[in-house]
């Protein structure tokens, strides 16, 4: 699929080559190697190496072309908007911190749908001794941006163009699998889970996030889906139905809400931007004021997101 954003011309380095011995071919899983380009050695499909990017997406993938295109099509904003404008930067970092809390990083980690590498260049920045971050997104927009975010915090995550439904990645690979946000776009999401199940070592963590779908938020999302921001196919799960996701495939951990008034004032100014309203100077309030009302009953289950740890 053509890139929205052309990537820049990357040099290979042997430190590329020695962080891509853990790739696999998403079709037969076994080994791939080269170093201008890859070569699965049991099947003997060829992947390109585009920009520096491996591009492992297999004749199997069945993915869906027009979210792809959607997500192409939002990376501008995402980066030059969301993951800029320092209240809507503040206030998912504070999310970033959560997910942190259920699974520290350590060992091998795996950001799952990776987007503008956001997550990524948080999680780096809190100096954990891991032995490699890798991240994977199926939209070369994002991937774009990424590439650039990391390269310029100093960073040498390992990016690869993926399908989270077909990861390219052997079992038992992974200490910790962070997934934010990523479930509610695929085609098939519980296949989704049980790739994350399998390329998870065994005591592996995992963390999904995703949009809850509740009184409250259905109307605003409905919405907000006529925008140029969202396919036909975009998902929101009810909290117990990202349970059962997960519970099919990994031992439940803790369950946290997170979202309720700094979400939609504090969080998407690519969507709606509420700075022009003066909000940001209550920004730090609000995002203490959703976490209270995360740990509330009875209102904790009305966030407009939910994230849960989950074991292998």
């Amino acid at each position: 699929m053509p890139a929205k954003n052309p990537m820049p011309e990357v040099a290979t380095s042997s430190s590329d080559d020695s962080a891509r011995q853990v790739l696999r071919c998403p079709d037969c899983l076994g080994p791939v190697l080269g170093s201008t380009a890859l070569e699965c050695s049991s099947c003997a499909t060829s992947y390109a190496i585009e920009a520096g990017i491996p591009v492992l997406i297999g004749r199997a993938s069945q993915l869906n072309t027009s979210e792809v295109e959607t997500q192409d099509h939002v990376s501008d904003q995402y980066n030059g908007v969301r993951y800029k404008r320092s209240t809507s930067v503040k206030y998912h970092e504070d999310t970033m911190e959560q997910l942190l809390e259920l699974a520290p990083p350590r060992g091998m980690v795996l950001d799952d749908g990776c987007g503008t590498g956001a997550f990524l260049e948080f999680v780096r920045r809190r100096r954990t001794q891991v032995e490699r971050y890798v991240g994977i997104d199926v939209s070369r927009g994002m991937l774009s941006h990424a590439q650039r975010r990391l390269k310029a915090a100093g960073g040498d995550p390992l990016l690869v163009q993926a399908d989270a439904c077909r990861l390219p990645f052997a079992e038992n690979t992974f200490d910790v699998v962070y997934a934010r946000g990523m479930l509610h776009h695929l085609p098939d999401p519980a296949r989704g889970m049980q790739e994350i199940r399998r390329v998870l070592k065994p005591g592996g963590v995992a963390v999904v996030l995703d949009p809850n779908e509740t009184l409250l938020s259905r109307l605003p999302r409905y919405l907000a889906r006529r925008t140029d921001h969202f396919d036909d196919d975009h998902k929101s799960f009810r909290a117990s139905e990202l349970e059962r996701l997960v519970k099919d495939a990994l031992t439940l951990g803790e369950t946290r809400f997170y979202g309720y008034v700094a979400y939609p004032l504090l969080g998407f100014p690519d969507l709606i931007d509420f700075d022009r309203l003066g909000i940001s100077r209550l920004a730090g309030g609000l995002m203490r004021l959703d976490r209270i009302f995360g740990v509330l009953p009875g209102i904790r289950r009305l966030g407009w997101g939910v994230m849960m740890s989950a074991r292998k």
